[in-house]
């Protein structure tokens, strides 16, 4: 043990970083030693480092890492998606945590309601010793109100299998020149958006920007798909991470600064 103690101490000395031992990291995060090495196994998270003896070293920043994972987890990313989205280039974390803290906090609002509901049902009944059915009503509907809109959002949105058919589609009504014309600007928005994510939301080039964007998405709404619910999909799948793999595809970071330049009007 004092041998592995000076090699994490000797590697640490060398970059001035502190390093933790795959058990310590462990302890430290709460994230079993059996899954940081299956995430080390699929390249999502490599240790920044190890000792003379082969052993894994973690740091800070190993730790931040982990912490995009597991939150992207819990919004129900698949871990290939996670790998494909924080292996991007262009992946800035500040957005993507913008981006989970947003997609918690509705969460969070959802299951708020919902406990505030049965957490008075359960205290009238103790104090009471009686079921007070007027509270169960306003359970039920309340349940039934979160189920509907949470049935809505899902109506918002074709399945995988209805996406193909809506492409297919789409590929022989619109002519080849125009789907293709489409592409063009598109890639060459998406470019330009992501060298000037670092500008001001309120300058005038941040609003040029946006109003390029909001114009070519209502543009392709409007005349390439012709369906709002297909536009919908579409833009759900950009902000899901869904295209992460695919070049020139706009990214959630690139969504999040053109909501911001929006909403700063």
């Amino acid at each position: 043990m004092r041998v592995e103690y000076r090699e994490e101490a000797h590697a640490e000395a060398r970059s001035g970083e502190h390093y933790y031992q795959v058990g310590a990291f462990a302890a430290l995060t709460g994230v079993s030693i059996r899954t940081l090495r299956h995430y080390d196994h699929l390249g999502l998270l490599r240790p920044s480092g190890r000792t003379d003896a082969g052993y894994r070293l973690y740091t800070r920043r190993d730790m931040l890492r982990l912490q995009q994972i597991l939150t992207l987890r819990y919004l129900g990313f698949a871990l290939k998606q996670i790998r494909e989205i924080l292996s991007r280039p262009d992946f800035d974390i500040q957005a993507s945590l913008r981006i989970q803290r947003r997609a918690l906090h509705d969460r969070i609002t959802e299951l708020e309601r919902i406990e505030a509901v049965l957490g008075t049902l359960l205290d009238r009944h103790m104090t009471t010793g009686e079921w007070s059915w007027e509270l169960v009503t306003q359970a039920t509907a309340t349940f039934q109100a979160e189920l509907t809109e949470r049935e809505k959002q899902m109506s918002e949105y074709y399945t995988a299998e209805e996406m193909k058919q809506r492409f297919a589609e789409l590929g022989k009504a619109t002519p080849l020149a125009e789907i293709e014309r489409t592409e063009r600007e598109w890639t060459a928005l998406v470019r330009e958006v992501q060298a000037n994510r670092g500008l001001d939301p309120t300058s005038p080039e941040a609003r040029a920007l946006a109003d390029r964007w909001n114009a070519l998405y209502q543009a392709m709404s409007q005349q390439l798909f012709g369906d709002q619910k297909f536009a919908n999909t579409v833009r759900h799948n950009y902000e899901e991470g869904a295209y992460a793999s695919i070049p020139d595809a706009p990214t959630m970071e690139d969504f999040a600064f053109i909501k911001r330049v929006n909403d700063a009007r």
